[in-house]
């Protein structure tokens, strides 16, 4: 399998208001919280990572923070605030709540993203662990814009390029339940 190579940016998306979990879903885990150790796993596939996330959440981790410009708006708000400011052509994005997503699967989302000069997003689709070229900034924009917030929505305004995955990697945090399943 190629490697990333340079020119890939990393963001784990760690927005969200965590309301089905009762308290921040990124902040779990018994051994590192889930967000650092999102941000471990996107940094093996990537030059550089940032969190994204509200004003103040996450500074105190040692990780770098980019505020999400647009707070409580969901996560095509964040993939735009990581386009907005990144310089990358080719940029991973991944949800904070998705704990079984590996370095090798994000490497091929990578590596596909810089040979093709397409998004590529996971069948499902699963938008939410994805790579996006910057160049799709415009299209998600306008339909942030128009009042769009859904993100499967989202990506019928941007050209991609649709990959296999297996879905057991996908899977979601929100519940202290699922939080049970999957705990590390």
């Amino acid at each position: 399998m190629a490697e990333a190579g340079p020119g890939v940016a990393g963001f784990v998306l760690a927005g969200g208001e965590s309301r089905r979990m009762g308290r921040d879903k990124a902040m779990l885990g018994e051994t590192e919280p889930m967000v650092l150790r999102m941000v471990n796993l996107v940094k093996q596939a990537s030059d550089t990572v940032f969190v994204v996330a509200p004003a103040g959440r996450y500074e105190g981790l040692g990780v770098p923070v980019l505020v999400d410009l647009w707070p409580g708006e969901g996560p095509v708000g964040g993939v735009l605030t990581a386009l907005a400011a990144t310089s990358h052509a080719v940029n991973l994005v991944v949800a904070v709540d998705m704990p079984k997503v590996n370095p090798d699967f994000l490497r091929r989302l990578a590596s596909l993203a810089v040979e093709t000069g397409q998004s590529i997003v996971p069948e499902g689709p699963e938008p939410l662990c994805a790579a996006y070229q910057r160049s799709a900034l415009d299209g998600l924009r306008a339909f942030f814009d128009a009042g769009g917030r859904r993100f499967r929505d989202a990506i019928q305004h941007i050209p991609v390029r649709l990959v296999p995955a297996a879905p057991d990697i996908f899977v979601n945090v929100n519940t202290p339940e699922q939080w049970e399943a999957v705990r590390f």
